[in-house]
């Protein structure tokens, strides 16, 4: 089993996924790097990215935000390509996603001083860095997962400020997404349908909106390495004083959950007595995965 950030099975992009040319492996050949995908689903596990938490997110308990704070239909802020100030010039960037994205939404005019095709006022698709960016994805009710440089950290952007993720990246796996049912608490787009991104999300009714913000809720720190980081803050509390470590007082304040670690053994127990040579034993395992959101459920 392998444990990655990108879960890339290699079956639309053919090609490498990165714009980084040292990490790019087109040029190598197949007696070198072998013929096979980055990714497994059967047997491999993506886990969450690492993101250092925002104390005033923790403090104002955004990822509980309701739905009626929740103004803006659709976010995405970053690097957008070329046509952007600041933009990455490489055509392979995101796999040209972000560019695409923008080119519909964009609500931030590009060098030709051009909004997207399909701008709207409740739609956000900018590469404006903003202060209040955690702020920004907790009024929201629908945030853009889409690719960097291969994998990046908008999936638990979204997730921990409780935003359901619109994932925009064919055959590409998120976060124990071979295993959590990911139909009830995210939407995935396709890439060719990038031009429909807002009419599919304005035809989701009240109902299903509700169900996926409370599915969020209940599992966003799944996604958050949030044991991990209450030894890092007793370290914290020794050597600096409550001001420089408040990230750390706020994360020790937290309820207790199932967090990015113990999933991982959740899910690891759920392979186990899921695996086809078990089948025929009918012995039954409570992983502790949230039924809700479990594939097998």
């Amino acid at each position: 089993m392998m444990l990655v950030h990108w879960g890339n099975t290699n079956t639309k992009h053919e090609k490498s996924t990165t714009a980084y040319w040292a990490d790019n492996w087109d040029d190598i050949p197949l007696d070198r790097r072998g013929n096979h995908p980055c990714f497994d689903p059967r047997k491999d596990l993506v886990l969450p990215a690492w993101k250092e938490p925002n104390p005033g997110a923790i403090w104002l308990k955004l990822w509980a935000r309701p739905r009626i704070n929740r103004t803006t239909l659709f976010y995405f802020n970053g690097n957008l390509g070329p046509a952007y100030e600041e933009g990455r010039r490489e055509d392979t960037y995101s796999m040209g996603i972000r560019q695409k994205l923008a080119a519909e939404f964009g609500s931030t005019p590009n060098k030709q001083g051009k909004l997207g095709r399909q701008h709207t006022a409740n739609v956000t698709v900018t590469y404006l860095k903003s202060e209040m960016y955690y702020e920004e994805l907790a009024s929201s009710i629908f945030c853009g997962v889409l690719p960097g440089d291969g994998w990046s950290g908008r999936m638990e952007d979204s997730m921990l400020q409780g935003c359901i993720p619109v994932i925009i990246q064919d055959g590409i796996f998120l976060p124990y997404e071979n295993v959590l049912n990911y139909n009830s608490f995210a939407v995935r787009i396709q890439e060719d349908d990038i031009p429909n991104l807002i009419g599919v999300l304005q035809g989701m009714n009240e109902t299903q909106i509700d169900f996926m913000l409370g599915n969020v809720r209940q599992i966003w720190q799944r996604f958050f390495y949030r044991d991990t980081m209450l030894l890092e803050a007793e370290r914290q509390k020794k050597l600096f004083t409550e001001e420089e470590a408040a990230w750390s007082v706020e994360v020790s304040k937290l309820e207790e959950g199932d967090d990015v670690f113990a999933t991982f053994i959740q899910v690891l127990h759920y392979k186990l007595y899921n695996d086809p040579w078990r089948q025929g034993l009918l012995q039954e395992k409570e992983t502790g995965l949230p039924s809700i959101c479990s594939k097998a459920s």
